[in-house]
């Protein structure tokens, strides 16, 4: 993630928001924002051809076209914390068709060995028990904290049951997904993520050197610039 611009343009969120995905949060939150597209991680894309995403206000609207397989969307944000120190992760949504929420998803690396071994899906109907996706390693498999059926796959715990048995694991993106195969309509509000509540915004992209002047430097995400000189070399002609 575009560190920097969570520091320049995140902002407090208005109000307090009920989320739908009861898996409790931290009581208050720091705030921050994710610029789409910029931060979303194109490797762990799994948004297909009749899934879609776009900034709606300070919220992401996610919505499928019907239910087949192409209709999916998920989408990641990169980070580097250990498992330990995420909290009981929230996402704030709000639906306007359809009566299935997304998922929140956490790619983990149980072993902290470099590699991603297997995804953590937190889903309201669990109840906040997160399960692990089927195509995780076996050996991540084997050591779950439950083995058996009725959580959205054969291998489930909480969150802090998750820790227990994985005390190096580390998170290496936090993100959604809205499907497979699911027709749903609404807008993410806001993902808290160790502490921290994201809202969403469009980047901001200069169009002239007039711009950065005035302090209009400040206000650009792509790229950050860190001095109005900076800001006007940019967009000088001998380029």
């Amino acid at each position: 993630m575009n560190v920097r611009s969570l520091t320049r343009i995140g902002t407090a969120l208005a109000g307090a928001a009920v989320s739908t995905l009861a898996l409790a949060g931290p009581a208050q939150a720091a705030s921050g924002t994710i610029l789409v597209p910029d931060d979303f991680n194109p490797t762990y894309s799994d948004t297909r051809a009749t899934g879609h995403y776009e900034v709606q206000g300070a919220g992401l609207r996610v919505f499928t076209e019907s239910n087949t397989s192409t209709d999916k969307v998920a989408e990641y944000v990169d980070t580097n914390t250990p498992l330990a120190s995420t909290g009981e992760p929230t996402l704030d949504y709000t639906p306007t068709s359809g009566t299935i929420p997304p998922g929140y998803q956490l790619i983990v690396d149980f072993d902290a060995d470099g590699t991603n071994d297997g995804i953590l899906v937190g889903e309201k109907v669990y109840n906040g028990t997160w399960w692990l996706n089927n195509a995780a390693d076996a050996d991540i498999k084997a050591a779950a904290p439950h083995t058996g059926g009725g959580y959205g796959s054969p291998y489930y715990g909480t969150l802090d049951e998750w820790r227990a048995n994985f005390p190096n694991a580390i998170v290496k993106a936090f993100g959604f997904s809205l499907g497979s195969g699911v027709k749903g309509d609404g807008v993410i509000n806001s993902i808290t993520f160790a502490g921290t509540t994201y809202t969403f915004a469009k980047p901001v992209v200069l169009t002239s050197k007039d711009q950065c002047k005035n302090g209009g430097y400040k206000t650009s995400t792509s790229p950050v610039f860190t001095t109005q000189g900076e800001c006007v070399s940019s967009f000088s002609t001998t380029k």
